[in-house]
């Protein structure tokens, strides 16, 4: 990935957790939201993933054509309305991040059949985590059935990351993860950062 790319693509990275009794309202919000977002001037496109073993949590990750793209859509006729509907039915977080690496994808993460997401927190070393994440990624490459890979880091808050593993097939992604050469490369992430792992999945038509 080129300095330019780093320079002019940014990620919305939004999450929601659905109130009680309101996942099933709130997975259709997020499809139109989603829809919305992408048919946006400036929007690479995205992806929303669900949480599986979280009910009623969603990720919702949108790649822009730079910061000024991204503000522009916020005006865009509709936006804010759409946006109050899902909120109304969860509470949210926002971040906006960059690509600090990634690894070429075998499989388009909206067409992953699963992922893993991780959320990381370092308080030094950054270059340490990040070339541990690499190596994690590296571990998945070799692997039947590979994805991709990508690291994205908060531009509001550097010391936070968000990390995304995926596979074409349920089954690639459970024996990768059951290996001890992954097992191996994620205990040496969790030693460079305060880390939460989720299994997560692409939400269909979102």
């Amino acid at each position: 990935m080129s300095h330019r790319d780093l320079v002019d693509r940014v990620t919305a990275v939004e999450h929601f957790t659905a109130a009680p009794d309101s996942d099933k309202a709130l997975a259709a919000g997020v499809r139109d939201y989603a829809r919305h977002r992408e048919g946006l001037r400036g929007c690479d496109g995205g992806v929303t993933l669900r949480l599986p073993e979280r009910p009623g949590r969603y990720v919702r990750m949108d790649r822009w054509r730079g910061m000024t793209a991204l503000l522009r859509s916020t005006h865009q006729r509709g936006h804010l309305h759409r946006l109050a509907l899902v909120t109304a039915l969860a509470s949210a977080e926002h971040e906006l991040a960059v690509s600090v690496g990634s690894m070429p994808a075998a499989v388009p993460l909206a067409d992953a059949s699963r992922v893993v997401l991780v959320r990381a927190e370092v308080d030094e070393e950054p270059d340490r985590f990040e070339m541990s994440f690499g190596a994690l990624a590296g571990q998945c490459v070799t692997a039947e059935g590979y994805g991709g890979s990508e690291l994205l880091r908060s531009v509001v808050d550097p010391r936070c990351y968000t990390g995304l593993l995926w596979w074409g097939t349920a089954e690639a992604h459970d024996r990768t993860l059951a290996g001890p050469g992954y097992r191996d490369r994620l205990s040496s992430l969790r030693s460079t950062a305060r880390l939460t792992e989720h299994r997560a999945e692409p939400l269909r038509g979102a």
